[in-house]
């Protein structure tokens, strides 16, 4: 390949990544990302960076392990983008054409073939297995845990073989860095040391021959990953090791989790051979019996699988790295150490690299050829032409004859296959021959080289096909719900998203029968629960609510959520120390919790506890600077004390923060109106108030108001 074309194909490696998922930039908030994204507050105020350095990361980021780096990114997209999800999905969508070019390095340094490095980044630019990952913000610990850890690794290659000194030291030093960023990025990276220790052992034979070299490189190239995963392993297990990290085997049995993950295995080399179908999450049932039909079908998969791999492995190293890097990589989660979810896509995003270069590998391999090149060929047609007479044999004692008997004649029938006589040459010349078999060796070179292209164009136009389809499917919380329900019926989280989505549009009884869904497939989780509950008491069926919300609390009791919905349908009925308590109780699991804390303070106003009152709502203001609700509630307190100037600029913050609030504008209105004097004024507010909830409490004295003020600018007028 020529420096042109070389400089070409770089070039348009980022192209196709681009034009793939530019139709995900459409794609709005879908599944996790509304916890992670749209209802977290924290990442909205870069005062609270400081978490990232002690307890308090679990609540701000609301991720279940330590991954500091995916949450930083997503404090930075939202300083530029705020909630517009296009700008998420750019990123996103940057950070894995980031490492579609980082797949091209890996395997140039791997293969020594811009050719087969080229055909493996393009494959794994459109493989639709990747389409998970790229699609949903809340998954991008896959997407930058990919980024550290290949950039460590080719840094390692890089000064694993430099001779300079100074390189060495730098190249190096970035390597250990990059690792680090990769675990916090997600914990899977802490399998790299074992991917270099591979590498040496597959490619650097030569070069740890013996006792004194295998010291030195061991001091090396492992010490600095040993120090460095110790360090995280210190972060991740007890300096920031979170409290609600407790996850069981299936079953409560490793057996049946040997059983389960055997199937996991299987179906996952098969979706990256056949990526279709794919959903977003997979319901794996417990099996307790290894004469389960899917467990053998597995095994006899991952068998034939092996066997086929092990024969071609021998005859290339490449290919063996490539399926070790698969296995090792995919370690993390194949459920050795338990973890919520023991299936999805993303979690192939890493390990997929190994089997993109083993298909890049296959795709691009040379086709077997003669065992004689035309050179080779020629040479033996000219031994065969002039043959050397052979050397006169020695005499014998005896006197023997010295020569060694004529060759009998055979006489030829006439007609026949071989010589006649002194007749002309039946049988092809030898020279003859020897072009017969270059044509026919480069015309199978040419028809495998045709059949290689054809099945590259004819992989890539299906992988570009699955992953467009994919892009359509995360389009937004409907498309994507009901399209996984249809692959997995069982899916009590898709159901519990469904009704999420139609719970925030206002479809509150569609709201209700996805919770109840949810609920039906699986009794026994808590969120789904809760739900029906906040979805009960937007219908006012306080009691039934009530209910539901007491179920999830007794299924989960540290819930700070459920604590705080009880709360308010405690104080809808007027039961205020139950309220208090239900709130209290949520602060207990999680005092970071605003809105419980701007409750609690709201709770305390109706029992005339301001001072208390006041202390609450406070801490919810600095816990969320902008929460337009609580400077509503401060203002309350001042106006309750009669500290009239003091609610009225509270209420001007609120107002600020919130426009749309109908009850700041009936206090302005009020303020206005009974303070100020300025009728003007407080009839702008009541109206505005009056427009954004018709149907409010006190829309009855509004509406007498108006009349009021009205009839006197009329009057004034006249």
């Amino acid at each position: 390949m020529n420096k042109k074309i070389r400089l070409i194909l770089f070039a348009l490696i980022p192209v196709l990544p681009v034009l793939i998922y530019l139709n995900s930039l459409g794609n709005t908030f879908v599944y996790d990302d509304y916890l992670t994204i749209t209802n977290n507050y924290f990442i909205r105020e870069w005062r609270y960076l400081s978490a990232f350095f002690n307890q308090k990361y679990f609540a701000i980021s609301n991720e279940l392990t330590y991954r500091p780096v995916v949450t930083l990114s997503y404090f930075v997209d939202y300083a530029i983008w705020q909630l517009r999800p296009c700008g998420y999905h750019l990123t996103n969508l940057i950070i894995h054409t980031l490492n579609v070019y980082l797949v091209y390095f890996t395997a140039y340094h791997l293969l020594k073939n811009r050719t087969t490095a080229f055909i493996s980044c393009l494959l794994f630019s459109i493989h639709p297995i990747f389409s998970e990952a790229v699609n949903a913000v809340s998954y991008r610990e896959d997407l930058l845990s990919a980024s550290f850890l290949l950039v460590a690794f080719i840094l390692f290659i890089k000064y694993n073989e430099s001779t300079n000194r100074r390189y060495f030291i730098i190249w190096h030093a970035l390597s250990l860095l990059a690792y680090l960023l990769a675990m916090l990025s997600k914990e899977t990276a802490f399998v790299l040391p074992f991917l270099i220790l591979c590498y040496d052992l597959i490619f650097q034979k030569n070069h740890i021959v013996n006792l004194h070299n295998r010291t030195r490189r061991l001091i090396a190239n492992y010490a600095g990953y040993l120090v460095i995963g110790g360090f995280y392993l210190f972060l991740r297990f007890y300096l920031f090791h979170n409290p609600g990290e407790s996850v069981e085997y299936p079953g409560n049995s490793v057996f049946v989790n040997f059983i389960m993950m055997t199937k996991v295995l299987g179906y996952y080399v098969k979706l990256l051979f056949i990526p279709a179908p794919l959903n977003a999450d997979y319901v794996v049932p417990i099996t307790f019996s290894p004469t389960d039909a899917a467990f053998i079908i597995s095994i006899i998969l991952l068998i034939i699988t092996a066997i086929l791999l092990v024969k071609k492995c021998r005859l290339s190293s490449v290919w063996t790295f490539s399926i070790i890097w698969f296995f090792i990589t995919l370690l993390p989660v194949l459920n050795i150490i338990p973890i919520n979810n023991i299936m999805a896509e993303r979690y192939l995003y890493i390990p997929g690299i190994g089997f993109i270069m083993l298909l890049g590998s296959i795709l691009t391999s040379k086709p077997p050829q003669s065992r004689f090149s035309e050179a080779d060929l020629m040479g033996i047609n000219a031994s065969l032409v002039s043959v050397p007479p052979p050397p006169l044999t020695p005499p014998t004692r005896g006197g023997e004859k010295t020569f060694p008997p004529p060759v009998p004649l055979i006489e030829v029938e006439k007609g026949g296959g071989g010589r006649s006589g002194g007749g002309a040459e039946l049988l092809p010349s030898l020279n003859e021959t020897s072009n017969y078999k270059l044509s026919t060796v480069n015309s199978k070179y040419t028809w495998t080289r045709l059949f290689r292209i054809g099945s590259i164009t004819l992989i890539c136009l299906l992988f570009i096909w699955g992953t467009l389809s994919r892009n359509g499917i995360w389009l937004n919380e409907f498309t994507f719900s009901t399209e996984t329900i249809r692959r997995s019926p069982a899916s009590f989280r898709v159901y519990n998203d469904l009704g999420f989505f139609y719970y925030h549009n206002g479809l509150i009884d569609a709201a209700i029968q996805a919770f109840k869904d949810s609920i039906r497939v699986r009794h026994d989780q808590p969120k789904a629960h809760c739900n029906l509950g906040a979805a009960y008491a937007l219908k006012g069926l306080n009691d039934a609510a009530i209910e539901e919300l007491k179920v999830a609390i007794h299924l989960r009791n540290q819930y700070p959520e459920a604590h705080n919905n009880l709360g308010i349908l405690y104080k809808r009925k007027g039961m205020l120390n139950e309220a208090v308590n239900e709130y209290i109780e949520a602060l207990k699991v999680n005092p970071y919790y605003a809105d419980a804390h701007n409750n609690l303070g709201s709770a305390l106003i109706d029992q005339g506890r301001l001072d208390e009152a006041l202390s609450e709502i406070e801490k919810a203001v600095k816990i969320r600077r902008n929460f337009a609700l609580a400077h509503y509630n401060i203002a309350v307190v001042y106006f309750k004390k009669n500290l009239i100037t003091e609610a009225y600029n509270k209420l001007l913050e609120a107002y600020q923060l919130d426009p749309t609030n109908a009850d700041v504008h009936i206090s302005l209105g009020v303020v206005y109106l009974d303070h100020f004097h300025d009728k003007e004024k407080a009839l702008h507010h009541i109206k505005e108030a009056l427009r954004l909830n018709p149907k409010h409490k006190q829309a009855e004295e509004m509406k007498k108001t108006i009349n009021k003020l009205t009839s006197v600018e009329k009057q004034t007028g006249n």
